[in-house]
């Protein structure tokens, strides 16, 4: 009888294995984790570290979709973790021409504790003392490799793999003409027209734009600068 306990004995040391593996809150391993600190020349509100996509054209923050929150922790620095562990929603896709690779754009923020998503949209507005936003980085997923020669590798500042990736915003101002016209050049070799006007979709128009993207390592950390909202880059340049 002794020697038939060990055999039971291992059993419901499996059962109980298997139900540690099935934790119902289990969601998986992350397909980006991003780490940050918030930053603030008094005490902090109550906050939580928020992704927001971006569903509207860049380089505007006017339409968000709240992605996932984390905690903040108190002390100094204040720190955070981000985690995503799905793609963007469909609303956040966009391409910019036919044929180019399909991405999406989000931003770290610092929101109210316990904010609701459909708040988001309010949120410079209503909660200026707690919201903020990195405006010097974007989280760009994109959907399948990017091709080398491409007009999305010109965007996105190298061809990408697919997923997610930080890039940086780099705000250049307006070209000069001879800048304008060496990267009109540059665009036309990509197969994007260029009609002499800056008209969306041309290759001047491109070229007007008054930022430009490079990426960066997901280890660069993020900082939240609680009180100092920084614009996004303008419209393109006249």
């Amino acid at each position: 009888m002794a020697r038939a306990a060990a055999p039971i004995g291992l059993a419901l040391l499996g059962l109980l294995a298997c139900d540690a593996q099935t934790d119902p809150g289990y969601q998986g391993e992350p397909l980006v984790t991003l780490r940050g600190r918030v930053e603030s020349s008094g005490a902090l509100p109550p906050l939580e570290a928020a992704m927001l996509w971006q569903r509207g054209p860049p380089p505007g923050t006017d339409d968000q979709e709240l992605a996932t929150r984390a905690p903040v922790t108190a002390g100094f620095p204040a720190s955070f973790v981000l985690r995503l562990y799905t793609p963007p929603p469909e609303a956040a896709f966009r391409t910019l021409a036919n044929g180019e690779p399909r991405w999406a754009r989000a931003n770290a923020a610092a929101v109210p504790y316990g904010v609701a998503p459909q708040q988001i949209p309010t949120l410079p507005a209503v909660y200026p003392a707690s919201y903020t936003y990195d405006a010097a980085h974007w989280v760009v997923y994109v959907e399948s490799d990017v091709p080398p020669n491409s007009l999305t590798e010109w965007w996105l500042g190298g061809a990408l793999a697919a997923g997610y990736h930080l890039v940086q915003v780099l705000t250049t101002g307006c070209p000069t003409p001879a800048d304008l016209q060496s990267c009109a050049t540059d665009l036309v070799r990509r197969g994007i027209p260029d009609d002499l006007t800056n008209d969306p979709g041309t290759a001047r128009g491109y070229c007007s734009a008054s930022y430009r993207l490079q990426p960066t390592t997901l280890d660069e950390t993020i900082v939240l600068h609680l009180g100092q909202v920084v614009a996004a880059p303008g419209p393109a340049c006249p």
